[in-house]
């Protein structure tokens, strides 16, 4: 039994697998340029992951301390790929995707479920599924690299990638080009412009309600000890996140964008 996985965390995994999640994790509703629509979900490995990777950043460092190997910072800890630890570790972490993979068909299932039982002539035509925050092993320039994607996706040459922008803004549909100066990878989302405490406080409720006119979504919390005497939780406005026509257009050597999606209603975790 790997030893992150303790009865609080079984208990967790069995509660957590189907569900969004908080953050910037999001189900949206949205609309093609062609008129079709397309159901867009963002979510992972949920606190599962979370714990795996605690569990062997611990041991990381107290195996890098063991052996005597220079890091520069604790957070840079690290296994060798081909030691027992870091074996364990590939296993654990190929685990926990395949949690997220499974967590994700589950709520698009229900998610289809929904759309068809209100739109019974629907059909639905394909589907993309990717990995975001992850490690993977793979031959670039000559050579077999561990390549660790955080805040970013594969976008091998023709691979079909999802580029979020923010609950108010448009996503897109893109095509990796396989460029192998970024390591066939491209930009995860559009990228915060303010971080999360930073937005509450500098942005307004009222220039909030107004990017989000003409979409479905709920209200704005509020953040804070006991979520009641805080600031309102404005963390995933669209103002807090980069403009993501302007992301596009800075990685069209990464991508060639192929759809853009507006949002027409918006769930938050």
């Amino acid at each position: 039994v790997p030893g992150w996985l303790d009865s609080r965390t079984w208990e967790l995994a069995l509660k957590n697998l189907g569900t969004l999640g908080g953050g910037n994790h999001f189900i949206e509703i949205q609309r093609g340029e062609d008129g079709s629509a397309w159901l867009m979900l963002h979510s992972g490995s949920r606190n599962l992951g979370y714990r795996i990777a605690s569990f062997h950043h611990r041991r990381a460092v107290d195996f890098d301390g063991r052996k005597k190997l220079f890091v520069p910072s604790k957070d840079l800890a690290y296994f060798p790929a081909d030691s027992d630890e870091g074996r364990e570790y590939v296993r654990d972490m190929e685990f926990a995707l395949e949690y997220a993979l499974e967590n994700r068909r589950r709520m698009m299932h229900v998610l289809k479920e929904e759309f068809s039982a209100a739109f019974p002539e629907a059909a639905f035509l394909g589907e993309i599924n990717i990995h975001h925050n992850y490690a993977a092993l793979e031959r670039h320039l000559g050579l077999d690299l561990w390549v660790h994607r955080k805040g970013a996706t594969s976008a091998k040459e023709g691979e079909t990638g999802i580029i979020p922008g923010s609950m108010g803004t448009a996503s897109y549909i893109v095509k990796g080009l396989g460029n192998p100066m970024s390591f066939t990878s491209c930009s995860h989302g559009a990228g915060r412009a303010l971080g999360r405490s930073e937005a509450c406080r500098r942005l307004s409720i009222e220039a909030c309600d107004r990017a989000m006119e003409g979409i479905v979504y709920d209200r704005w919390g509020r953040t804070g000890r006991g979520k009641k005497g805080g600031m309102a939780d404005l963390s995933e406005a669209p103002a807090a996140y980069k403009d993501i026509d302007a992301v596009i257009r800075a990685e069209l050597d990464l991508v060639a964008p192929e759809v853009r999606l507006t949002p027409i209603g918006v769930i938050k975790g």
